[in-house]
């Protein structure tokens, strides 16, 4: 029997791993993506086998998992103005980000989170957020997503997001709508208008200390609303009310999928 040389083999090995990770990625492996810039402990970055504590000005790179537990909750400023805001119990991965030509991927394992987008001006500009399910790719939008139990949910503050089951089938979902994919081999749910409570909860789950004017939810859409104040933790902000009613979405609930039940994630 032959024996092959050390480094046969660790070619060999060097080959097979270039083959699973796509080489336009694993070349920015550790590359910046940006940095923590507001952040309620307890906040944990999760960088190859290292578990950092994650606090303000603590840098984000390619491949970093960024994981909220209870109570905790993180914003993310990426290099090119968008903005991550981390709910709590939380984890996602920054799989890429380039700023100079537009093209970002973040995987939401299970958790909260609401993106505020820059416009996606570059040829083939890409902004997407991934899950086990489905897709949401966006141009330039404020959006909030949830993925717990397997369903995964959107709602737009302003802008439009091309919202996608894993079968690439889409639905647009507009600027004060809602929508819900339950599986990722069936369609999504058709965008509905969202209610006040369920724009008010998008809002607080994912705000880290708000004042009046960080979360913007203008542009909701042309109906009749009035104003309501909502008490955060600092100062109030104001939420539009829907006049017109749709039937209630989908509640999204806390058990099953969580930083303590890891396995229900998918």
């Amino acid at each position: 029997m032959n024996n092959r040389s050390p480094f046969v083999i660790a070619v060999a090995v060097l080959m097979s791993i270039s083959i699973v990770i796509p080489a336009d990625i694993a070349a920015q492996a550790g590359q910046k993506a940006g940095q923590v810039s507001r952040a309620i402990p307890d906040v944990a970055i999760a960088r190859g086998t290292q578990n950092l504590p994650a606090s303000i000005k603590t840098l984000v790179d390619w491949g970093d998992v960024v994981k909220t537990n209870e109570g905790g909750r993180a914003r993310v400023s990426l290099d090119d103005g968008s903005v991550l805001n981390v709910g709590s119990s939380s984890s996602l991965l920054v799989t890429q980000h380039n700023s100079a030509a537009q093209q970002t991927q973040i995987e939401l394992t299970y958790g909260r989170m609401r993106s505020q987008v820059v416009k996606q001006s570059k040829p083939n500009a890409k902004f997407e957020v991934h899950t086990a399910v489905g897709v949401a790719g966006v141009v330039g939008t404020d959006f909030f997503l949830g993925y717990l139990n397997g369903i995964f949910q959107l709602i737009v503050f302003e802008g439009h997001v091309k919202f996608c089951n894993l079968d690439g089938v889409c639905v647009d979902v507009l600027a004060g709508q809602i929508a819900t994919i339950r599986d990722g081999h069936k369609s999504p749910d058709q965008p509905s208008q969202a209610t006040a409570t369920e724009l008010t909860e998008a809002a607080t789950a994912t705000t880290i200390g708000a004042t009046v004017g960080e979360i913007p939810v203008h542009h909701i859409g042309a109906w009749t609303w009035v104003g309501m104040t909502i008490l955060v933790a600092v100062p109030a902000i104001v939420v539009p009310i829907a006049t017109r009613g749709h039937s209630p979405a989908p509640v999204l609930v806390t058990t099953g999928c969580s930083p303590n039940n890891p396995k229900a994630c998918g």
